[in-house]
């Protein structure tokens, strides 16, 4: 809401709160798909007496959980509390001078009680308890609280000269953010009861943690915005951004930015064109800079972290450095060029806009491997990479109306090639399987090649060649060639990539374009015809690969020999010689699921997220209920996905919790 205290001057606040509960404590379910799939279709959930199934076979892993108990592990509660608050003001004391402030209170709060549950898993064959339930009861209390505080103020000028032709406006201003974060927990051993849910109902042993996180910024900024004669515009920025996860030293960072645009269809001689088919064309182009200071908020100082350790058998609390400050890190930058245009054809019912841009970041914060000799201690992230982003952006858009129907279509495209440009301190750096390094783009696939599933005498032969040509050590000794398993029937044999004559993990290859798409693309269209409208959403991208191979999707056997049906049907078995596309099944042994190019997927996707359909009612049944406008609706959310990725979601990685699909009836309704 907001109020006029006096002519020039208004104030005005937005509050919001929140209040959730949730069950099942803490407990964030993350494995249940892994455990849904991995479990026997015959295992029976829960009986109608409530006790929970397992596997029912000796030979089946005993382990394996149904998801419905597995669901149940843990209750509890958590609640969530939250409050939103913005309190503004702005001041108007002459024409085309503006003063606003504004104040920001955020506060979320959690409180979480989690126990266990005691829930016993059956054997409904032979009706006995196949694993219990029972073990040592406790309950944990979590209190978890964050506060964020902001606070902005500029002042602006803006006036036209020259007979109306030349608008400027300046503007200047700065702002303020601080954050804290704080946790505390304590768990305590023999509950006495299971259905008591204070801590203090538990007699054990107990324990507690607690920890404190703040960061700060504080920001200088301010525009200066021309205009000549509706065609000629310029904008100049400037930004000074402060950082308390820097030191003194490196802790401010200044961004400029400027842009400039020319309205092509406002000058003399295009007005034949724009007032035939060319009604609207603007060239523009930009350059700056903009900062990213994500990193730890203590990175830059030594951390000391708590430990205990005996001392004539009484226990001594003490400090080590647990982390290695970098009081060098200082903020990314990162430098965007971008040529473009806007343009409407036919009375502007064709529009569009073509975007070329080139970032360059300098100084990207990045991990790197740590040397053995520093032991646990956590490296910080240093300021060593040069990254290039090119790419383009299309966008384009038709409406019209045929009388009474009236119809849309819009579409984007986008291009980016990312590419290392500059890498410090090691030649590349891993994190599992993907590798940064010069000349690359960024998290590049780093993977042994497939050469081929052995099937045949001929890959047999092939094999012993390999043994038989296999090189020396210094002594005269002939090296093993396979040192991770001889291939037999219905194994990968891997390609000798650096042909040194023995396989390993040497011979792992770069391959891919890096963990983004090269492409990504979206589209709209919807229609309206006497009150009924229509609207489709859908995007998706291509040339996108991500690396799928888990407990699910394996050709070993796990889970109590559960296998994934496209891999039992594909696998190599005794007599099958040249059509197996999946390697044999083995037990215990993972010569087959080291990463490889192999379990590379194509994770290329098309998704409609919206199909809606609705219906508004003539004006002339609602007057008498003083209702101006209602809508009634129908749609579909994320129902749709096309895609050859054999995960639960191509935009989730592993088996993590995909887009939830959704049939959604609701109405809009206005007085």
């Amino acid at each position: 809401s907001q109020l006029n205290l006096a002519k020039h001057l208004m104030v005005g606040a937005n509050l919001t709160g929140s209040l959730s509960d949730k069950d099942r404590g803490s407990n964030s379910l993350s494995g249940m798909f892994s455990n849904a799939m991995a479990a026997v279709p015959t295992v029976v959930n829960k009986s109608p007496d409530g006790r929970y199934g397992g596997t029912n076979n000796l030979e089946d892993v005993q382990t394996v959980a149904s998801p419905l108990w597995y669901m149940n592990q843990y209750k509890g509660d958590n609640t969530i509390r939250t409050f939103s608050s913005k309190f503004y003001a702005n001041l108007n004391p002459i024409k085309g001078l503006n003063i606003n402030g504004s104040y920001s209170y955020n506060y979320y709060d959690a409180k979480v009680t989690t126990q266990i549950n005691q829930n016993d898993r059956w054997n409904f064959q032979t009706n006995t308890v196949l694993a219990s339930g029972k073990t040592d009861l406790y309950i944990t209390n979590t209190d978890a609280r964050d506060v964020r505080n902001f606070m902005d103020a500029d002042i602006s000028y803006e006036n036209r000269a020259f007979d109306d032709q030349f608008y400027f406006k300046a503007m200047a201003g700065a702002s303020q953010e601080q954050y804290k974060y704080e946790t505390f927990s304590a768990t305590k051993y023999n509950l006495i009861d299971e259905n008591l849910t204070q801590i203090g109902a538990a007699t054990g042993e107990a324990s507690a943690s607690g920890s404190l996180s703040d960061w700060a910024m504080r920001s200088f900024f301010g525009r200066i915005n021309l205009i000549w004669n509706d065609k000629y515009l310029v904008e100049l920025n400037i930004r000074r951004d402060g950082s308390s996860r820097f030191v003194e030293d490196n802790r401010w960072g200044n961004f400029p930015s400027a842009s400039a645009g020319w309205r092509i269809s406002e000058e003399s001689f295009m007005q034949p064109l724009k007032n035939s088919w060319l009604n609207n064309l603007k060239i523009r182009a930009s350059y700056g800079s903009l900062g990213n200071n994500s990193v730890g908020n203590y990175e830059s100082i030594p951390v000391l972290t708590t430990t205990q350790y005996p001392l004539n058998n009484l226990p001594i609390v003490g400090f080590y450095q647990s982390a290695i400050a970098n009081a060098n890190l200082t903020w990314e930058s990162t430098y965007v060029t971008n040529l473009g245009f806007d343009f409407g054809l036919f009375s502007n019912r064709l529009t569009g806009t073509f975007d070329y841009y080139d970032k360059f970041t300098k100084n990207i914060l990045i991990s790197l491997p740590a040397s053995l000799e520093n032991g646990l201690v956590t490296f910080p992230k240093q300021n060593v990479a040069e990254v290039q982003n090119r790419g383009f952006e299309i966008t384009l858009g038709w409406q019209d109306n045929i009388e009474e129907f009236n119809y849309f279509i819009n579409g984007n495209l986008s291009y980016n090639k990312n590419e290392v440009i500059k890498f410090k301190g090691t030649e590349h750096a891993l994190s599992g399987n993907l590798m940064t390094k010069e000349g690359l783009p960024i998290n590049t696939q780093y993977l042994l090649v497939v050469d081929r599933i052995v099937q045949t005498q001929e890959d047999l032969n092939l094999i012993q060649k390999t043994i038989d040509n296999a090189p020396l050590d210094d002594k005269g000794n002939k090296l093993n060639p396979f040192p991770m398993g001889k291939p037999e029937l219905g194994d990968f044999l891997y390609k000798d990539a650096n042909n040194d004559g023995i396989i390993n993990m040497d011979d792992r290859k770069t391959t891919g374009h890096g963990a983004s798409p090269k492409f990504m693309y979206a589209l709209s269209f919807g229609a309206s015809y006497k009150g009924f409208d229509f609207s489709c959403q859908m995007d998706g991208v291509t040339d996108m690969q991500t690396y799928f191979q888990n407990d699910y999707y394996t050709p070993n056997l796990r889970h109590s020999n559960v296998i994934n049906k496209d891999i039992a049907e594909g696998r190599w078995y005794e007599g099958r010689t040249s059509t197996a596309t999946f390697p044999r099944f083995l037990l215990g042994n993972a010569r087959n699921t080291t990463a490889s190019d192999f379990w590379l997927q194509n994770s290329s996707y098309l998704k409609i997220r919206n199909i809606q359909l609705g219906y508004t009612l003539p004006k002339n049944l609602l007057s008498s209920l003083n209702v101006t406008r209602l809508r009634i609706y129908s749609g579909l959310e994320n129902f749709f996905t096309f895609t050859d990725y054999s995960g639960l979601d191509p935009e989730v990685s592993g088996m993590g919790y995909p887009t939830m699909k959704q049939v959604v009836f609701g109405f809009n309704l206005s007085f």
